[in-house]
């Protein structure tokens, strides 16, 4: 198999900020299936059922966790090197050009098929190789031409062969540049356990904490090998014999709502034409999607100011780092788990809404640590005050009155 190659700095932030796209498209697909999954024997489950559907949710938070990890590692080790945090990514479901063929993601209730994709996408490296016998691989661009010098082959099948081609290219542009060429940022711009309580986030000052980071990816989740008892693959492989199981007992047993895929309730504008949606028009679905959708793009940008801080002080970040981490389990999480108890609108009958996850052109970072703090305070007021209004709709969700209180908590901080 022809390894990714990685030949200079711009090649190397280019597929870093892959990975970290990918990170932050595969967490958005755990959360998601996380969110529609039952919770009471009032959505036609046995208690029996009910605690296998507990089990399986808590296993798949823990890997959303990791991922979110994963993520984090992706953007230290962009900032040290001189590049930017990642945070955008495309919209979802990816288009067929976004990333290899293999990597064309949407968002799925828990199911067989959602299940299937995850196996598929923690699926180690040995065993893909197993799989295609020896099958001809092309790749992007003939070893005879010298690559891109902006970008590099994407010639990769699972993403623990991303993570060995950027591991291998840690260790040629170390040797290449050296160290202090190849580590330019300031040790300071680094986030870790000071201010995220996340096993494994790994500040990268040089090459042996660039190869520890990478590390910690490769054992929890995408670059395990085959034997890793407690890796993302094993688990979900474990999940799908257990879910299996479940259906072969009862048949019509469904462990999740019937929850459309890949849900907008307000199209984005980088999907592709042919990109297959499902538009939900409910009332009360639509404004709490939006409401979702609002707090999310605020939690990653307050997250991502913590990895591209500039002359913030240490208490600063700290309470971005409470915010960023609050928003997800005060804000995100109920919202997600609500939504998906709502219908879809009359375009689906029968089936129920779900968040999307949207990004907007205008999720960027603010500049300077001024602004960002003024541009954070007044956007929790706003979606604060938006909650408010909406509890006064007939049919409104009491969700929307425990969000407002967060929020308006989180924006005191900043004040």
């Amino acid at each position: 198999m022809v390894p990714v190659r990685i030949e200079n700095r711009a090649q190397l932030i280019y597929l870093l900020t892959e990975a970290a796209e990918l990170e932050h498209e595969i967490l958005c697909c755990y959360l998601f299936a996380s969110f529609s999954m039952k919770e009471g024997t009032s959505e036609g489950v046995t208690e029996e059922q009910l605690a296998s559907i507990r089990g399986w949710r808590d296993l798949l938070r823990g890997i959303a966790v990791q991922e979110m990890i994963h993520f984090a590692t992706a953007c230290n080790l962009l900032t040290a090197i001189g590049g930017e945090p990642q945070l955008h990514r495309p919209n979802l479901p990816t288009g067929s050009r976004a990333y290899p063929p293999r990597f064309q993601l949407r968002l799925m209730p828990f199911s067989p098929e959602a299940i299937d994709q995850f196996v598929s996408l923690e699926q180690p490296e040995a065993i893909w190789e197993a799989e295609q016998q020896g099958e001809f691989r092309a790749t992007a661009v003939p070893l005879d031409r010298l690559s891109d010098i902006f970008s590099s082959e994407r010639n990769f099948a699972t993403v623990g062969e991303l993570y060995r081609g950027i591991q291998d290219g840690f260790a040629y542009l170390a040797q290449k540049l050296g160290e202090e060429g190849l580590f330019v940022a300031p040790a300071g711009t680094q986030t870790a356990q000071e201010y995220f309580q996340m096993p494994g986030l790994i500040a990268v000052t040089d090459l042996a904490s660039a190869l520890a980071a990478i590390n910690v990816i490769v054992e929890q989740g995408e670059g395990a090998s085959a034997d890793a008892e407690d890796s993302h693959y094993k688990r979900f492989v474990q999940i799908q014999h257990e879910y299996r199981e479940a259906r072969a007992r009862d048949p019509r047993f469904v462990a999740a709502r019937p929850v459309v895929t890949s849900p907008y309730a307000m199209l984005p504008t980088d999907l592709a034409p042919d990109a297959e949606v499902a538009l939900v028009d409910d009332p009360i679905s639509v404004n709490l999607c939006q409401v979702f959708d609002g707090c999310y793009e605020l939690m990653i940008q307050v997250i991502g100011r913590l990895f591209a801080h500039g002359d913030e002080a240490p208490e600063t970040l700290s309470v971005y780092a409470d915010i960023g981490v609050s928003l997800m389990f005060d804000a995100i999480d109920p919202l997600g788990r609500t939504i998906t108890q709502l219908p879809a609108g009359p375009s689906h009958p029968g089936q129920n809404a779900g968040p999307s996850f949207r990004l907007s052109r205008s999720g960027g970072l603010p500049s300077h640590s001024t602004s960002a703090r003024i541009v954070f305070r007044e956007r929790l007021v706003e979606l604060q005050r938006y909650c408010r209004f909406l509890q006064m709709e007939p049919g409104a969700p009491a969700v929307l009155g425990t969000v407002a209180t967060a929020l308006q908590g989180y924006a005191a901080k900043l004040a």
